[in-house]
């Protein structure tokens, strides 16, 4: 099939400097390979008579295609975006696009977009902070890098990542670096939000004096949580773990059949002709979902207590076993319920297992409490968007004030010991949970970072792997969170408004080659000199004896 053809020349007519016509110096032909489709542009290059040394080339083709290459501008932004933002692999892009072009050159041509558009982005400040006005600060660090942190600044208002850096450690120094950059770009933010780490706190504190900064509230249950289960968690997962009744229940699961259909088909219709059948069908039915047990929210420790749980639900377990035994006639299913019953109480009837777990639940208990007063669902997302502070502010001095009066009961002593440890941290921190602007918009938590680094980051996994995503995160992981305002149309809005994108990404593209010689080349000339001092043929002018016998033979040979 023939590729259409394309005629391209300067929109220029006359030459600026005098006004003569331009007329067709030459006229070049190149395959352009663009995202969508392929053509032959056929360039004309124009000359001035008068001033011969400049040539005249076109603007539109030059917008679409880098002289010297055979790919579209659009390929190098369509490429970057599936890989950077959906995560493709530069195999699956190369295929996608199907014009050819090599997985190595989408690897090439993504990378130069990533720099170019960090370059995009330190250019485009003083838009971003007209445009948005105000802002409220984001600032947290991800360690899934081997070598260095990334730490990023978002706004939680519109959604953009205002700067991005590398360091050794969210250290004060160097939170506050990054923190003046901040502020000599965007100006003063309407707010902050941030974990607990004292670097972070401290360089908010030093670079924006006065501003509400409110730490975030999922960082504070999961510290408190830590503080007061995770030693008791973990001494319980272990005495369980000793025991080890998973194995032998999985075990007997394996050995159970299978749910007949044909029983059920009859239980659908009030009877049953094989009893023992539903009998044995009624322990799997109770076994199975013990052994599903992974006591996870989503939220991980302290808000699921995952060994906790599975004791929790061992002793249901037990209870439903119990209450099945009388009632069970066959032989084979009573055999099958006493085997299961008898591991189950290897650690339901175990006295320092069952004390350790009643600790716990005690403990789990107050920070229930303390969770249930902040609003903090049980699963599903950590409730950014709820603005009643007051009224959240108002049940969690209720929930310490009735811990205060625990401490003044006779009480366990590790119920005593969390209730007030719980009430100290409360009080302590109190002030920066509940810190906020006029305008109510800094929101509760910093889940919006966590959200935005294991989404980089799954990103990163997804087209490379598991084990080398620490080095690529460390390597281009501040360029890459710069990356994903690409994904966010406010952004595109304001910083290229309706400028052709790719157009924009071609004027900062720079040759893939160098100009003037290449490395190889160069090290064969500095040789060669090398060689020309050590034989004392090293002349300072080109006019020698060798060179003229080199010419004359040149140009005898030319005129026979």
């Amino acid at each position: 099939m023939m590729l259409p053809r394309i005629v391209f020349r300067t929109e220029l007519t006359v030459c600026p400097e005098c006004g003569s016509p331009l007329k067709v110096y030459k006229t070049k032909k190149r395959t352009v390979k663009s995202a969508s489709d392929r053509f032959i542009a056929v360039h004309k290059l124009m000359k001035c008579s008068l001033h011969r040394e400049r040539i005249f080339r076109s603007d539109l083709l030059d917008s679409i295609i880098a002289p010297g290459c055979s790919y579209a501008n659009n390929v190098m932004l369509e490429s970057s975006m599936k890989r950077f933002i959906d995560g493709r692999s530069s195999s699956e892009i190369a295929s996608g696009i199907n014009n050819g072009i090599s997985e190595s050159h989408v690897r090439l041509l993504s990378n130069t977009a990533l720099n170019i558009f960090t370059q995009i982005h330190e250019e485009s400040y003083q838009k971003l902070k007209s445009a948005m006005k105000s802002y409220v600060l984001h600032l947290d660090g991800t360690t899934d890098s081997e070598f260095e942190m990334i730490i990023v600044v978002r706004d939680s208002i519109s959604n953009f990542t205002l700067y991005a850096g590398k360091c050794h450690s969210e250290s004060l120094d160097n939170v506050r670096n990054m923190l003046l950059k901040v502020k000599e770009r965007f100006g003063i933010p309407e707010g902050a939000v941030s974990d607990m780490r004292s670097g972070i706190l401290g360089a908010l504190e030093e670079v924006f004096p006065g501003i509400p900064v409110r730490i975030c509230l999922f960082h504070f249950l999961r510290d408190l949580g830590r503080d007061l289960m995770q030693g008791m968690h973990t001494d319980l997962g272990i005495a369980m773990n000793r025991i080890g009744i998973k194995s032998p229940l999985k075990s007997i699961l394996r050995s159970i059949p299978d749910y007949s259909q044909k029983t059920l088909y009859e239980i659908d219709q009030g009877f049953c002709s094989d009893r023992e059948r539903m009998e044995i069908m009624a322990i799997r039915g109770m076994l199975e979902p013990l052994l599903d047990i992974n006591g996870s929210s989503g939220y991980g420790f302290p808000f699921s207590l995952k060994h906790l749980n599975f004791f929790t639900a061992c002793a249901g377990t037990g209870k439903k076993l119990s209450d099945l035994s009388a009632k069970i006639r066959g032989e084979e299913s009573m055999a099958l319920l006493d085997r299961v019953t008898k591991e189950i109480k290897r650690i339901t009837c175990n006295g320092v297992i069952a004390r350790m777990a009643g600790m716990l639940s005690g403990v789990n208990m107050l920070f229930q409490k303390i969770r249930s007063a902040f609003r903090v669902p049980e699963r599903g997302n950590l409730s950014d968007d709820i603005m009643d502070d007051d009224s959240i502010h108002d049940q969690c001095n209720l929930v310490t004030g009735e811990m205060e009066v625990y401490l003044k009961a006779n009480i366990p002593r590790h119920i005593f010991k969390a209730a007030k440890h719980i009430i100290s941290r409360y009080h302590e921190r109190e002030t920066m949970l509940f810190a906020q602007n006029p305008a109510g918009t800094i929101p509760r938590t910093n889940n919006m970072m966590e959200c935005f680094f294991r989404k980089v980051t799954r990103s990163v996994r997804k087209r490379c792997g598991n084990i080398v995503t620490g080095n690529i995160l460390s390597q281009s992981g501040a360029s890459l969170a710069l990356f994903q305002n690409m994904s966010n149309p406010e952004y595109i809005r304001i910083v290229f408004g309706d400028q052709d994108i790719p157009a924009v990404f071609a004027r900062y593209r720079k040759p893939f080659r160098k100009p003037g010689m290449t490395r190889s080349k160069m090290l064969e000339l500095v040789k060669t000199g090398t060689e020309m001092i050590l034989a004392g043929m090293l002349y300072d002018t080109p006019y020698t004896e060798n060179n003229m016998d080199m010419a004359y033979a040149s140009k005898k040979m030319n005129v026979s």
